[in-house]
């Protein structure tokens, strides 16, 4: 195969599994996971995870870039909970500026 696009992750380990998986991509998406029976060769267009465990990335893909800076403004969201942070906006959408704006 010509193409060199990455198509499998293997010999991967998953958070709260056993044994070893192979993460299956298309169009740089996973499309599936399988169990593996055990440690695999690596092969042309895949990827070794070494036994590594794979997890999530930790980015955060929805943000509000306008609010980045009123964090505790006028108070803080103390539950964490998205009811209390609308609670919150509101409260701080009421001591807005024309210069916040």
């Amino acid at each position: 195969m010509s193409n060199n696009a990455l198509q499998t992750i293997i010999n991967a380990r998953l958070p709260g599994e056993e044994g070893l998986w192979q993460i299956h991509l298309q169009d740089g998406k996973i499309s599936a996971i399988d169990a593996q029976s055990g440690v695999m060769p690596i092969t042309e267009n895949s990827l070794d995870a070494e036994q590594g465990l794979v997890i999530p990335p930790f980015v955060e893909p929805h943000i509000h870039l306008d609010t980045t800076q009123t964090a505790g403004q006028p108070n803080w969201n103390q539950s964490g909970t998205l009811f209390e942070g609308i609670e919150r906006w509101a409260e701080r959408k009421a001591l807005l500026t024309h210069d916040d704006v």
